[in-house]
């Protein structure tokens, strides 16, 4: 890998379901809360449901348009920095001391314990190369070492 930085982005698809299941719960939790049940909850639904459904609905597509772009990571070779929503996360390399290879597989998301004991999770991007990038360039410890460090880590 070159010294050159690559930004690389979350698959959309992943974003786009999370919203569309946030929104479909919001709207199930209104229109449970909100709706008049007199006529057992038919057709015609209550002015409020007129009302809150185009707003959350545009509220829902202003956040993911907006989580589209704002969330993507940087990778160069010896560091991994996550933006997300105005936060930026940095995670060197040689500070990734356990990556659960056969979760994140699994999950198309990457597992990884740091050297202070805390675990992070990070969505794969398109092609899954922050994933290859931290196999090739983290020391990776065995579980049992990593275990051995931090007792009160969990898998």
């Amino acid at each position: 890998m070159s010294n050159k930085v690559q930004k690389l982005h979350v698959k959309p698809t992943r974003i786009i379901l999370v919203f569309i299941i946030a929104f479909l719960v919001f709207e199930a939790i209104f229109y449970l809360t909100m709706q008049d049940f007199a006529n057992n909850g038919a057709f015609p639904f209550s002015i409020q449901f007129y009302f809150y459904t185009p707003l959350l609905l545009a509220i829902s597509v202003i956040f993911c348009v907006v989580s589209l772009t704002q969330t993507y990571y940087e990778l160069d070779k010896e560091k991994l920095v996550h933006h997300k929503m105005g936060k930026t996360y940095t995670y060197k390399f040689k500070d990734i001391l356990y990556i659960d290879e056969e979760w994140s597989m699994k999950h198309k998301m990457v597992w990884f314990y740091d050297n202070n004991g805390k675990d992070h999770y990070l969505a794969f991007d398109k092609d899954g190369l922050i994933y290859k990038t931290m196999i090739e360039n983290c020391l990776i410890m065995s579980w049992d070492e990593y275990k051995a460090k931090f007792p009160n880590a969990k898998m």
